[in-house]
């Protein structure tokens, strides 16, 4: 089991597009969301992601992340690419005490590994079971790499079970902080008409339609391992780790050091 508690964002910030200024939707953000889906929202210099929405920078270092993560609680929920996240952030705290919850979503999987039916349950469901525990609760959620060989229907439909799951909390729990993590890509070699990416990138799109109006931020995995041209389903620790620094960025203040190099 792990734990980790959230962190509000003050500052609503806007931006000049085109002599038109912008607000974001969510006034706790300190990033501001991509306009135009046809602009990328960052690049990757020297290995590391810099983002054109939110400054990522100093989230590669160790105190940075330290001190975002202190007195928080985080439940990861999802696939085996949320579970990276966790992999990372506990290797680089090896002498730190973090707690973090992860609890993989029920079927459909495809996967070479037994699994018990009886241990899983619905991501909507554990979310029900979260309290109104405020501010210092972070919630994160991936799903997609397991649908990709079933209609788009039944991802859609598990979305939306999602969304109505998301509303309760955060109705119950307005303080509550959560994020959803997009797909990433995966192998050129995967099996062409069940999981290529053209079904990942129509499954990318149904997440930003169905979570768009509600207050939870976006961590453009897609973006990234396209820029990266990483086509592998479990990102190697060098982007995993740019993953991270654009969801510690949004979920906590960002430090005025920009020029920090990532931590080994």
């Amino acid at each position: 089991m792990a734990i980790i508690h959230f962190f509000s964002l003050r500052n609503n910030i806007g931006v000049k597009i085109k002599n038109k200024f912008v607000i974001p939707y969510n006034k706790w953000r300190d990033c501001v969301e991509r306009i135009n889906p046809s602009i990328s929202s960052g690049y990757f210099w020297r290995n590391q992601w810099s983002s054109l929405c939110c400054k990522t920078g100093s989230f590669f270092t160790l105190e940075s992340i330290k001190s975002c993560l202190k007195g928080k609680k985080i439940f990861f929920m999802g696939d085996s690419t949320v579970r990276q996240w966790i992999e990372y952030l506990i290797n680089i705290q090896k002498e730190t005490h973090v707690h973090i919850q992860w609890k993989v979503h029920n079927y459909p999987w495809i996967t070479a590994h037994k699994s018990k039916l009886s241990e899983s349950s619905y991501i909507s469901r554990d979310l029900d079971t979260i309290g109104a525990e405020g501010e210092d609760t972070v919630v994160v959620i991936g799903v997609g790499q397991h649908f990709r060989a079933y209609p788009l229907e039944l991802f859609v439909r598990r979305l939306l079970s999602l969304r109505r799951a998301i509303q309760r909390l955060q109705a119950r729990s307005p303080g509550t902080r959560i994020f959803i993590k997009l797909e990433n890509t995966r192998e050129l070699s995967s099996e062409p008409e069940r999981f290529s990416d053209w079904h990942g990138h129509l499954q990318n799109l149904a997440q930003r339609k169905v979570f768009g109006d509600l207050e939870v931020g976006f961590v453009d995995a897609w973006e990234m391992t396209v820029a990266a041209n990483t086509f592998v389903t479990h990102p190697n620790p060098t982007f995993i780790a740019s993953e991270v620094a654009e969801f510690l960025s949004r979920l906590c203040h960002t430090p005025q050091d920009t020029s920090a190099r990532p931590v080994s």
